[in-house]
């Protein structure tokens, strides 16, 4: 056996630790909103419905699940209280997961069923290399367009929009005025003083970069992010690491992936939320199903569920979040997505140019060594 595949199987082995790590001691639990079977053999519960789900043979059976965050546990709770199937999730980096589920794609050992939440070009990436099944699911139907793909390979949950964390005690201090549009950033005194991902491994990091060069044009774009990478000191692998430096003042202004929520504001009085007015990125953050996984049918019940009016009410009250789903209730405290001016971005075309724009902003760093 090849060192490479001794590695990749002790990466599986360690990922199986993980997940069973992460399980809580469950009993198998009745399904508790009275799911039932119509004539038509449609399952259909309280908000949400799935020709593919059986109880006799899915309540009890376990799936896993790869995410960028920890805040999907209580919607996966939610799911296993309305389907009887337990989600194990497991965390790590946009970048990261893309390269793992496209390494055990590749050595044939699959360890997740679903991929959900993360950036949409890293989504549409998995699905041109095969690594995404395509399931047009009824529950998407009314999803918007530009946030689904046409083909069922991944749909737009909630939204994530790009906007500045600014630490208004030092704005103050350092008499900087505070920044309204991309231009503001590069006052003299934000200098060493912004913080930014890394585009490489963060999805908010590479969605700002491409949206920039999108709306500014390939020149002027990169002039500007020449002169904004001279203002930052080093830049962080997880998109929500700015916020807590801004909090902690070891930076003025922070680029954060935003839900649309107020919650910096309302735990931290020395902070203030911006979303640019001269526009911002965005994306939905999608969920989708992994090729390879041995439960197609239950994963594709999670898919139906989640899209549902039931999934879509769980994600915007525990994610505390904007939903891609028309007519939802949103909790108080959501930003009104329509107060924002946000880039119009072609997702396809920022997925289709990711490794020439990173390729292209690792030699502008190199050149300003």
């Amino acid at each position: 056996m090849n060192v490479k595949k001794m590695g990749i199987l002790l990466l599986v082995f360690l990922l199986s630790v993980s997940m069973v790590a992460c399980r809580e001691n469950r009993q198998e639990e009745t399904i508790t909103d009275g799911t039932q079977e119509d004539t038509n053999g449609i399952y259909e519960g309280e908000g949400w419905a799935s020709e593919h789900y059986n109880p006799d043979t899915m309540i009890g059976l376990e799936l896993n699940m790869y995410a960028v965050t920890d805040i999907v546990e209580p919607i996966l709770r939610e799911f296993e209280g309305d389907t009887g199937i337990i989600i194990n999730h497991l965390t790590m980096g946009n970048a990261e997961m893309l390269q793992r589920i496209e390494t055990e794609f590749e050595a044939g050992i699959n360890m997740a069923d679903l991929w959900f939440t993360g950036g949409a070009d890293t989504f549409i990436a998995g699905s041109q290399k095969g690594l995404t099944i395509p399931y047009l699911s009824p529950s998407g139907e009314d999803i918007p367009s530009n946030m689904k793909d046409d083909k069922g390979h991944w749909y737009g949950t909630s939204l994530t929009i790009v906007n500045w964390v600014v630490n208004t005690d030092l704005i103050k201090e350092l008499e900087l005025k505070m920044p309204r549009v991309w231009d503001d950033l590069l006052q003299e005194g934000l200098k060493g003083e912004i913080s930014m991902p890394d585009p490489a491994t963060s999805g908010t990091a590479y969605n700002t970069i491409s949206a920039l060069l999108e709306v500014k044009g390939e020149e002027e774009g990169w002039k500007y992010l020449e002169v904004l990478n001279s203002y930052v000191p080093f830049y962080t692998s997880r998109g929500g690491a700015p916020a807590q430096n801004v909090i902690t003042g070891e930076a003025v202004v922070g680029i954060n992936p935003s839900d649309g929520d107020l919650d910096f504001e309302i735990e931290n009085s020395h902070i203030k939320l911006v979303f640019p007015e001269d526009g911002t990125g965005w994306w939905p953050q999608p969920v989708a199903i992994v090729n390879g996984t041995q439960n197609e049918e239950a994963a594709k019940v999670f898919i139906d569920w989640i899209l549902s009016e039931r999934g879509m009410e769980s994600i915007a009250r525990n994610r505390y979040a904007a939903v891609a789903k028309p007519g939802v209730d949103v909790p108080e405290g959501i930003i009104e997505i329509n107060d924002i001016e946000l880039f119009e971005t072609d997702f396809q075309a920022n997925a289709e140019r990711r490794e020439g724009i990173l390729k292209q902003w690792e030699e502008m760093l190199q050149r300003a060594k």
